[in-house]
């Protein structure tokens, strides 16, 4: 029966390599006959008090215990109000609480409102938020208690149980996700579980839509439960490995680990990107005798983060071909979630070639522009709509901090920003940052709830917080030079996974 399944998924994407529409999953809707997550709740005083003292540490200080309390509701308006007109009066009175930004910082991650959702469950939530439809199945454990950290294993879904014939209904595709989410939530109770709704025009990318589906059920979970942003997993097998690989790529700051079975990510600009895995741990298992996949392109990419000095746990088998047996998956999820992320690493690698703002953001660096970005060349997808832009150079950002000092090894960067909190340096001293071995900032920063919350919008809410920010000009501009590069490329490339 797996074999089967596999030839129909391979059918599937050959036939969208050559052109043709594939069946759709059947979307379920949030009327009844599907389970809406519980509606939100008021959290009490006494357990906010708690929650407070534990993301404060040593700052927890009882006497501002109600000044942070009405900080906090604040907050909750600044996220839910829409225009700037309005955020920005909320900021103007955070500001004058003369409350610490830091302090601030640490408790915006939790949401004054989570359901208590006892006895846990199974959830599908469908919702527009902005321009995305965000579509996902949430697995509670049955002891969930909202005042915890828990970590977050999203678990994606192959697309075999959706190319049967006739494909599943709306009704089934619910029965199928919550059995899912069922079996893991009884063999891994002690976390959370997220599955994306699978979009078989998009898969999980590389298109925009395609990676969206993915990172906005993520950060739209938030809202729900409390979730240990320093332990954020991600699982997938074939087709959800290759899309394992390249989420990871483009978004490290938001993983602890993923592991990926049978999966690649063999094109350049992929490539180009392995060193942003630097606080990201990779699980990764190839078959030597797999027919669907090149084991030697897996290898071969171990060997190169090897090579970087970028820690990897790789098996590689013989004689099992392209599906794992389920004791050597459930290795692989056992040492992927032991690793718990450092939030505020002391080393940060950033590199691409992509112009997008948020490929190009790892923990606190931010790269604004290369230097010399050369050519642009559109790359239209081979599954999935729309296109990326990639450039001729690529750019990069070796940083790293140790007490005030931030040392940076930067290659074909313009501008860049360094973002920092009260856990990296000490606002009572002067911060030096030193580029390429010449000192290019050094002073005072006043720590800020307005660049915090700011970014916060950026990155999402609560995955870190960050209230001091440098911003770094390598190449001084004539006032008549463009802000951007025009395209300059010409062509169609097709790019994309191949069939597995």
């Amino acid at each position: 029966m797996v074999k089967r399944r596999l030839i129909v998924l391979c059918g599937l994407l050959a036939a969208c390599a050559l052109g043709a529409r594939p069946l759709a999953v059947a979307v379920p809707t949030t009327e009844p006959g599907t389970t809406r997550p519980p509606a939100q709740e008021t959290i009490p005083p006494a357990q906010l008090r708690e929650m407070y003292r534990r993301e404060l540490g040593d700052r927890f200080d009882p006497a501002k215990l109600d000044a942070l309390g009405s900080a906090h509701e604040l907050i909750e308006q600044y996220f839910a109000f829409p225009t700037a007109a309005q955020r920005k009066a909320v900021l103007q009175q955070l500001e004058a609480t003369g409350l610490d930004p830091n302090a601030l910082g640490r408790v915006t991650r939790i949401r004054a409102h989570w359901p208590a959702m006892a006895g846990g469950g199974v959830f599908y939530i469908n919702q527009r938020i902005g321009p995305y439809d965000v579509r996902y199945f949430l697995g509670v454990p049955k002891n969930y208690d909202r005042t915890r950290f828990w970590p977050l294993v999203i678990k994606l879904p192959g697309a075999a149980a959706f190319v049967t014939d006739p494909p599943p209904d709306a009704k089934r595709v619910v029965q199928i996700y919550s059995s899912w989410i069922q079996d893991e939530l009884k063999d891994h109770g002690d976390a959370i579980v997220l599955m994306p709704l699978l979009n078989l025009d998009e898969l999980y990318g590389p298109s925009y839509a395609g990676m969206n589906s993915v990172m906005q059920p993520l950060f739209d979970a938030t809202n729900h439960v409390n979730i240990d942003p320093a332990r954020i997993y991600m699982a997938g097998h074939s087709m959800a490995a290759h899309a394992a690989w390249n989420l990871a790529l483009h978004y490290p700051t938001y993983f602890a680990a993923f592991d990926a079975l049978a999966g690649t990510a063999n094109a350049d600009w992929q490539k180009i990107r392995f060193m942003n895995l630097r606080n990201v741990l990779p699980v990764a298992w190839v078959d030597r005798d797999d027919k669907l996949i090149k084991p030697v392109q897996v290898e071969a990419m171990i060997r190169t983060m090897h090579n970087l000095k970028i820690e990897t746990i790789f098996e590689e088998t013989k004689g099992l071909g392209h599906v794992p047996p389920p004791e050597l998956v459930e290795n692989q999820y056992r040492q992927m979630r032991q690793h718990v992320r450092d939030l505020y690493p002391q080393q940060v690698w950033l590199q691409g070639d992509r112009p997008d703002v948020i490929f190009n953001r790892s923990d606190w660096v931010q790269i604004y522009q290369a230097e010399d970005p050369g050519k642009e060349r559109r790359l239209y997808f081979r599954h999935g709509t729309g296109h990326m832009t990639v450039v001729a150079n690529s750019c990069s950002i070796k940083a790293e901090i140790q007490g005030n000092q931030i040392t940076v090894a930067a290659d074909n960067v313009d501008s860049f920003r360094l973002y920092l909190n009260d856990q990296m340096i000490d606002f009572a001293q002067p911060v030096t940052v030193t580029v390429n071995r010449k000192v290019k900032f050094k002073g005072m920063l006043k720590a800020s709830v307005v660049e915090m919350l700011k970014d916060q919008v950026f990155l999402g809410r609560g995955w870190r917080y960050y209230t001091g920010v440098i911003d770094i000009d390598l190449v001084d501009h004539p006032s008549t030079k463009p802000a951007t590069r025009p395209t300059t490329g010409k062509g169609r490339i097709i790019i994309g996974p191949s069939p597995d």
